[in-house]
């Protein structure tokens, strides 16, 4: 396929970097000064891999769909990246409650986070609400070019080269079969970018501050949003706060063609079994444009089963369940039941599995 970007081999690029130093550095200062990305550093291969091998391959739904972009996009991409990143913490840009692709913050810290402000709460005899938002396809769709320009005042050939960057996206996909014909996106970021998730964050700025003026405390990692407020009590007054904050986080949403998945966000109230069973949780009623959110319980946040009074027992319960489940099928594997290896197997895959797991609920 000519639309098929061949990927060097690392050996050939280290081999040969003294020589293919200079002209990479060309195209990528060429790139900058004049404010376009070819189209050729914007085509991305799309290999679709079955999620599970039980699933049924006919499905498309069934399938990753694994983006691929040329090592020289990459290349660009990052050196993009680093200065993008030097301007949001010189002018301190960064959002501090956001946990998704930034240094030293992941999953853990988020949990750790919320998790903490959660207890204070509880342990102040307060009854706490957590709302979990979830988006649809929250990368393929933001409007990044008025983020850039509105919240980092890029303009000129600068602005000039995010929208190029952004524009005109080709991509195919690549099977043991014909590789498909390229198709064109107007708009989007393109898949498996290095720069896709740190415009996310920016974009999201507006966001946040939407969610503060309601006085609702939040965190999130990427995407995945957080909203938890306290309460005595839990009447018409604090329903009311939630749902005025949660409806002006739709509108930003749609106006910012982003997309809230009102039928897949869950709530869940935490407090003493004795404040629960006095606060009336049946009449709890918050709506959303028309769709009424419900309380359920557990809910699972990062991976971790929250529950009424914030015991992780079901989270502890299920994590013991599926460890017992794969120490089974290493016990009774005949290839890994070698006396001393199965007792190193098995002994390394609780400490890693179980207890690092656990780590961050309780730390």
């Amino acid at each position: 396929n000519d639309h098929l970007l061949p990927r060097p081999h690392s050996l050939i690029l280290t081999s040969q970097l003294d020589l293919l130093a200079p002209l990479l550095t060309d195209i990528i200062n060429l790139s900058l000064s004049t404010g376009t990305v070819h189209t050729t550093l914007k085509t991305a291969v799309i290999t679709p891999i079955l999620k599970k091998p039980s699933l049924d391959p006919f499905l498309h739904s069934n399938y990753h769909p694994i983006s691929k972009l040329p090592f020289l996009s990459k290349a660009l991409e990052q050196v993009v990246a680093s200065q993008l990143h030097s301007i949001l913490s010189r002018h301190s840009l960064h959002e501090p409650l956001q946990s998704g692709f930034r240094a030293s913050h992941s999953t853990e810290t988020a949990l750790v986070k919320v998790t903490n402000n959660i207890i204070t709460i509880y342990n102040h005899g307060s009854l706490c609400f957590l709302i979990l938002l979830d988006l649809s396809a929250a990368f393929d769709t933001v409007n990044l070019i008025h983020s850039c320009s509105s919240h980092l005042n890029f303009h000129g050939s600068v602005l000039e080269w995010f929208r190029s960057y952004l524009s005109h996206i080709l991509h195919f996909i690549s099977t043991n079969s014909p590789s498909s014909s390229p198709r064109t996106i107007s708009w989007s970021i393109p898949q498996g970018s290095i720069l896709g998730p740190l415009l996310f964050n920016i974009n999201v700025l507006c966001l946040n501050n939407i969610i503060q003026r309601h006085g609702v405390n939040f965190h999130m990692y990427a995407d995945d949003t957080q909203l938890y407020l306290s309460a005595s009590t839990f009447d018409f007054r604090t329903t009311a706060v939630l749902t005025e904050c949660l409806s002006d986080n739709k509108s930003w949403m749609r106006a910012n063609f982003l997309q809230l998945n009102v039928n897949r966000n869950e709530a869940l109230l935490i407090g003493f079994r004795q404040r629960l069973l006095t606060s009336g949780t049946d009449s709890i009623t918050i709506t959303i444009h028309g769709c009424t959110l419900h309380l359920t319980k557990p809910v699972q946040n990062l991976g971790v089963l929250f529950d009424l009074q914030l015991s992780f027992l079901p989270h502890i319960h299920a994590m013991t369940r599926s460890a017992f489940v794969l120490l089974r099928n290493i016990i009774f594997n005949p290839r890994l039941c070698v006396g001393y290896c199965c007792a190193q197997l098995a002994g390394a895959f609780t400490h890693k599995y179980t207890v690092n797991s656990l780590y961050s609920v309780f730390c």
